[in-house]
C-alpha cells in the first residue's frame, strides 16, 4: 500500500465521482479506475456502491476511509514536525473558517503570514461550523476558527477572544423601549423580541445554535423565524425593518454602517468565545502556531 494510493481513495470518497477525483488529483480517470478495481480485488470487498451517478462508500469503504485519513494525517504531521526540527520553512497549512469571518480576517492575516512564512502553501475552506468540524476531524483542514459551541471530544480548543451578541433592529423600533442601561451600553431581553420575526442563522452555524439554545432555555416561542445562512443578509433585513437579527460584536463592526440602526446587547446571554480548533493530540508546527497568533491579534 502506497500513501499516494490512500490519497486516491480518500479523494474518490470525498468527490463521490472518479472523474472529479481525477481532476482534483491531476491524474487520469483510467488510473483511478484501475486502482479501485485492483484494491477491491485484493481485499475481496466492494468499497463503493452506486447511487445514481454518485459513489457511496460501503461499510468496508467507510472503515477503509477512516483509517486512510488517519494515516495521511500522521504523515502530514510527521513531515511538519521534521521540518520544524530542521527549521525549514516548508509545508502547507489548511484552514477552515465561516465565510463572513473569512472575508475580513484573511485579507489582514494572510499577507503578514506570507511575509513570516513565504515557503508555506496556504489553503482555505469556507463552510458553516458543522461542516468545518467534519472537515477538521477527517483531515481536510488543520485548523478551524469560529465561535465556540458544544465541545467535540475529538478536538482541542484555544480561546482567542471573547465577544458579545447584539440584537439589531431598525432605528427607533418600538421594541427598543424595553431596553435598559448596562455597563456596555443598552441591553434588551430576548423575550422582548418574541413578537418580531427573528432572523436566525441555521442550526449548522454557531450563532444559530447559540440563539436556538437561548430560546430553549428561556422557553420563548417566537412568533416567526426566518432562517438564512447569510449573516450579512440577516443584518440588511433587520436594518430595513423586516425583523430582528443577532450578530456578534466582532462581526457587526465590519458591516455597513451607512444606514442608521439600533443595536442592543442581548441580556442574560453568556459571552461568545472565538476559538482556534485542531484535532486532539495532533502536532501543531510553528507556522500553524504563528497563524493562530495572528488571528488572535485580528
Amino acid at each position: 500500500m502506497e500513501l499516494h494510493e490512500l490519497e486516491y481513495f480518500v479523494e474518490i470518497a470525498r468527490q463521490g465521482n472518479i472523474t472529479h477525483a481525477a481532476q482534483k488529483l491531476y491524474v487520469s480517470q483510467p488510473t483511478l479506475t484501475k486502482y479501485l478495481q485492483r484494491l477491491e480485488s485484493e481485499l475481496g470487498l466492494p468499497m463503493f456502491q452506486r447511487a445514481g451517478r454518485k459513489l457511496i462508500p460501503t461499510y468496508a469503504g467507510q472503515r477503509y476511509l477512516t483509517r486512510a485519513e488517519q494515516l495521511l494525517n500522521i504523515q502530514r504531521e510527521l513531515e511538519a514536525e521534521m521540518a520544524d526540527i530542521r527549521r525549514e520553512d516548508a509545508g502547507e497549512l489548511r484552514v477552515g473558517m465561516p465565510p463572513v469571518r473569512c472575508s475580513f480576517s484573511i485579507p489582514v492575516v494572510l499577507p503578514e503570514f506570507r511575509r513570516i512564512h513565504p515557503g508555506i502553501r496556504f489553503f482555505i475552506l469556507e463552510k458553516d461550523s458543522e461542516s468545518l468540524d467534519a472537515a477538521l476531524c477527517s483531515g481536510q483542514v488543520d485548523l478551524n476558527f469560529y465561535n465556540f459551541s458544544i465541545p467535540d471530544p475529538r478536538l482541542e480548543y484555544r480561546v482567542l477572544a471573547y465577544d458579545a451578541l447584539y440584537a439589531v433592529l431598525p432605528k427607533g423600533h418600538p421594541a427598543g423601549q424595553q431596553a435598559r442601561p448596562c455597563p456596555g451600553g443598552m441591553e434588551i431581553p430576548l423575550s422582548a423580541l418574541a413578537e418580531e420575526t427573528l432572523l436566525l442563522q441555521k442550526r449548522t452555524q454557531r450563532q444559530g445554535q447559540y440563539i436556538y439554545e437561548l430560546l430553549r432555555r428561556q422557553r420563548i416561542t417566537p412568533r416567526q423565524i426566518l432562517e438564512t445562512s447569510n449573516i450579512r443578509a440577516a443584518f440588511a433585513l433587520a436594518v430595513n425593518g423586516y425583523g430582528a437579527a443577532f450578530i456578534s460584536g466582532g462581526l457587526l463592526r465590519h458591516f455597513d454602517q451607512s444606514i442608521a440602526f439600533d443595536r442592543y446587547l442581548l441580556a442574560d446571554s453568556p459571552p461568545l468565545d472565538f476559538v482556534a480548533a485542531w484535532r486532539k493530540g495532533s502536532y501543531l508546527p510553528g507556522y500553524a502556531q504563528d497563524f493562530i497568533r495572528l488571528m488572535q491579534e485580528v
